[in-house]
């Protein structure tokens, strides 16, 4: 559970560079993958654009 509420709090702040994001979010992902919780490659697209900031709406509403 707490690997899960890493993953989904997560979320990016304005002055984080966006490799950086990446970063931590492909490690929680792994993180999940080593205790056997699997989720699915959409949902990870979809958790991801939840997770950016504000000043993305425009590039989330056009890959959503």
């Amino acid at each position: 559970m707490y690997q899960k509420q890493r993953l989904y709090t997560l979320r990016m702040s304005e002055s984080t560079q966006v490799k950086d994001h990446l970063d931590n979010f492909n490690r929680s992902i792994l993180d999940l993958q080593g205790v056997n919780v699997m989720i699915e490659d959409e949902d990870h697209t979809l958790i991801l654009l939840c997770l950016l900031p504000n000043s993305y709406e425009s590039f989330i509403d056009t890959m959503l």
